[in-house]
């Protein structure tokens, strides 16, 4: 039987049953509950508490983490709440209301990826997949993104970064440097078209 019910700061409250402290919930839940003095709580319920408690712990922590940095996706943040030691059905729950609420929109996260490429370490579209695969998100979300990249953008994005990287070719021979460049672009992502297209420009043959 629930004894008692005191505030406990912050919107949350201190349950008691027999007399005795059960646990420090979210004063919501009283309404959430029905919770009351003199209420008889069943086994179920208790249940129901520690379980809707937990869900809104794992959201709180996943919600801080948002805020103090914006790139979690959601394969990160079910990582960390794991290793928080959150159960699987709280994560899951939490994860779920945080993207019906739309915390969590790993087509966000992906579109932000691909702009602070383009201003830091611009990359090909094969490299941005790569690194969108690693980061957890799933391939139709990229395919999305990745789609709405024009390939003139691209072009000149790879035809800046060989305009820079070549003048360190200058001591070379050309088929070096054109072997160089090649791998250059190449393993920063870009397609073969586009690389051929930016050879032609740079190195003359």
């Amino acid at each position: 039987m629930i004894t008692d019910i005191q505030s406990h700061g912050n919107d949350q409250i201190m349950l008691f049953l027999d007399h005795e402290q059960f646990r420090i919930l979210p004063a919501d839940f009283i309404f959430k509950f029905g919770l009351r003095i003199g209420l008889k709580v069943s086994h179920d319920t208790i249940v129901k508490l520690l379980q809707a408690d937990e869900v809104m712990r794992a959201k709180n922590f996943a919600v801080n983490l948002l805020h103090e940095e914006q790139t979690y996706t959601k394969p990160k943040l079910v990582e960390e709440l794991n290793r928080k030691g959150f159960s699987q059905k709280g994560i899951n729950a939490s994860i779920e209301d945080l993207e019906r609420t739309g915390f969590i929109k790993d087509e966000t996260f992906a579109r932000k990826w691909i702009r602070r490429r383009e201003k830091s370490k611009p990359r090909g579209r094969k490299m941005l997949r790569l690194e969108l695969i690693n980061k957890g998100i799933d391939l139709s979300t990229i395919n999305q993104v990745l789609s709405n990249i024009d390939s003139n953008k691209e072009l000149s994005t790879a035809l800046r970064l060989a305009e820079k990287q070549v003048k360190r070719y200058k001591s070379l021979e050309l088929h070096v440097a054109k072997r160089r460049l090649h791998g250059f672009l190449t393993r920063r992502g870009f397609g073969y078209n586009t690389v051929e297209q930016v050879m032609q420009k740079v190195l003359s043959s």
